[in-house]
C-alpha cells in the first residue's frame, strides 16, 4: 500500500453517497479522507483484524476471501462499485473482521479512520444517513446472493439427487439382470441332472429284455428324481414369488411337530439316517402350517445331504422366556465360519451333491414373516444346530437382539 493524492473537493460530489451532502459538509468529509493505492493481490483489509477505517472505492476490484480450515479459504464475491463504502460494519460493531478483502487489480480507495469516522458521524448527519443506506443496500445484497447461492445449490442438489435416483435404478436394473442370470444358470445346471437321469432310465425302460424287477427298479431311480425335481422346482417358485400371503392360526405345537416329523422320517430311514426327536414344548404358537413345513423340511434336505449311514438327526423343541425354541441338529461334518455367514444367503451352496442354493435363504424369509429369528450353531467335525425361536400365545416377545439365548456346542 502506497498514499497517493486524494481527488479533489468537487469529484466526490460524482458519488451516489455523497451526492445530497450540502459542500460545506462535504469539505468537512474530505479534509478527513486518505488516499491509498494497493497492487493486486495486496491485501486491503485482514480477517479477524479489529476495524480501525472505512474505505471508499475509487477505481480497481475487489475480492472477498473467508477462511476454511486451517489452510483455505472460500470466495465470497467481489466489490467493484465506485464510490461504494467497505469495511464499515465491524467498525460500527467494535468486532474483529468477518473476511478479508484483497485487491483482485491495482485499486485506490479513500480511507477514514475509525476516530475521524465516528466524528463525522456526529458532525454531519446526511452522511451519517448515507453511511446507514449504504448498510441497508449491502444487507439487502448479501441476503439476495445468499438466496441466490442456495437456490443454486438446491438445484445441483436436486440434479444430483435426479442422477443419483438414475444411478440407483441402474443399478437395481443390473442386480435384477444379474439375478435371473444366477437363477437361469442354477436352473440349468440342477435341473440338467436329474432330467438326464430320468432320459436314460426311460430309454432303459424301453428295451424288451429288462426284467419286472429290473423295470420296478428304474421306476423308484425315476420317481426319486421327479421328487428332486420338483423340490427344486418349488424352491425357484418360493424364491421368486416372495412372500406369500400369510395364513397364521394357532396351532399345538406337541401335536404339530410330531405331524411334521412322520412327514419327514421317511426320508431319513431310506438312508440309515437315525431320526430322533424330544419335543416338550406343550403350548400354542400361531404358524401358517405349511409354509413352517417347508422351513423344517429345508433344514432336513440340508442335513440329508450331509449325513452319512448311520449318522443323527433330531428335532427338539422347548420352552423358552419368549415362547417356543426348535432346535433341529445333525452330527454331520458342520460348517466353517465362512458357510455360517453365507448360509442364508441366495444361490449359496456348499460341498452339497444338488440343490438351487436358495433352501436356507427362503428359510430365513419364513421364519421372519413368523415374526421369529433364527440361528446356526456348528463347528467342523461336531455338526450343525439350526436354532428357532417363535412368539407363542401367551407369551411377551422380547426384542429381537435379547430374543435368542446361545446354547454351549458340544455335540462331542
Amino acid at each position: 500500500m502506497k498514499l497517493i493524492e486524494k481527488p479533489n473537493f468537487e469529484s466526490l460530489k460524482q458519488w451516489k453517497i455523497f451526492e445530497h451532502i450540502p459542500d460545506a459538509e462535504l469539505l468537512q468529509i474530505h479534509a478527513k479522507l486518505e488516499a491509498c493505492h494497493y497492487g493486486k493481490e495486496e491485501s486491503i483489509i485482514r480477517e479477524e483484524s479489529i476495524g480501525d477505517h472505512i474505505y471508499i472505492l475509487t477505481s480497481g476490484k475487489v475480492r472477498i476471501e473467508k477462511k476454511v480450515g486451517e489452510t483455505g479459504s472460500e470466495l465470497l464475491g467481489f466489490y467493484d462499485e465506485v464510490g461504494g463504502l467497505f469495511g464499515e460494519m465491524a467498525l460500527l460493531e467494535d468486532k474483529p473482521r468477518s473476511a478479508a478483502m484483497i485487491a483482485d487489480s491495482e485499486c485506490e480507495v479513500l480511507a477514514v479512520s475509525k476516530e475521524d469516522f465516528l466524528e463525522l458521524v456526529q458532525s454531519v448527519p446526511l452522511f451519517t444517513l448515507a453511511v446507514a443506506k449504504n448498510i441497508s443496500l449491502f444487507l439487502r445484497e448479501t441476503d439476495e446472493r445468499l438466496i441466490n447461492k442456495l437456490k443454486k445449490e438446491n438445484d445441483e442438489l436436486r440434479h444430483m439427487n435426479y442422477l443419483m435416483q438414475e444411478a440407483q435404478e441402474e443399478l437395481i436394473g443390473r442386480e435384477r439382470l444379474s439375478l435371473i442370470g444366477r437363477m437361469a444358470s442354477t436352473i440349468l445346471h440342477d435341473m440338467k441332472n436329474p432330467m438326464s437321469t430320468i432320459g436314460g432310465y426311460a430309454q432303459l425302460i424301453k428295451m424288451k429284455k429288462n426284467s419286472a424287477e429290473q423295470l420296478a427298479k428304474y421306476a423308484d431311480i425315476i420317481s426319486k428324481q421327479v421328487i428332486q425335481f420338483t423340490t427344486m422346482t418349488q424352491d425357484l417358485l418360493s424364491f421368486a414369488q416372495g412372500g406369500e400371503q400369510m395364513r397364521l392360526r394357532s396351532v399345538e405345537m406337541a401335536g404339530y411337530l410330531l405331524e411334521c416329523c412322520d412327514s419327514l422320517v421317511l426320508k431319513f430311514e431310506e438312508q440309515g439316517i437315525i431320526f430322533e426327536k424330544d419335543l416338550n414344548f406343550k403350548g400354542e404358537a400361531r404358524v401358517d402350517n405349511g409354509r413352517f413345513f417347508r422351513v423344517l423340511e429345508n433344514i432336513a434336505n440340508n442335513a440329508l445331504d450331509v449325513l452319512d449311514e448311520n449318522g443323527h438327526f433330531t428335532i427338539h423343541s422347548m420352552e423358552v422366556e419368549t415362547g417356543i425354541r426348535i432346535i433341529l441338529e445333525d452330527d454331520g461334518r458342520g460348517m466353517s465360519d465362512e458357510v455360517k455367514a453365507n448360509a442364508f444367503k441366495e444361490f449359496y451352496t456348499f460341498g452339497k451333491r444338488r440343490g438351487t442354493g436358495l433352501g436356507l435363504a427362503i428359510v430365513k424369509r419364513i421364519v421372519d414373516e413368523h415374526d421369529g429369528i433364527i440361528s446356526i450353531e456348528s463347528e467342523e467335525g461336531l455338526g450343525t444346530r439350526f436354532i428357532i425361536d417363535l412368539p407363542a400365545v401367551g407369551y411377551n416377545l422380547l426384542p429381537k437382539s435379547k430374543h435368542q439365548i446361545p446354547i454351549p456346542f458340544d455335540n462331542a
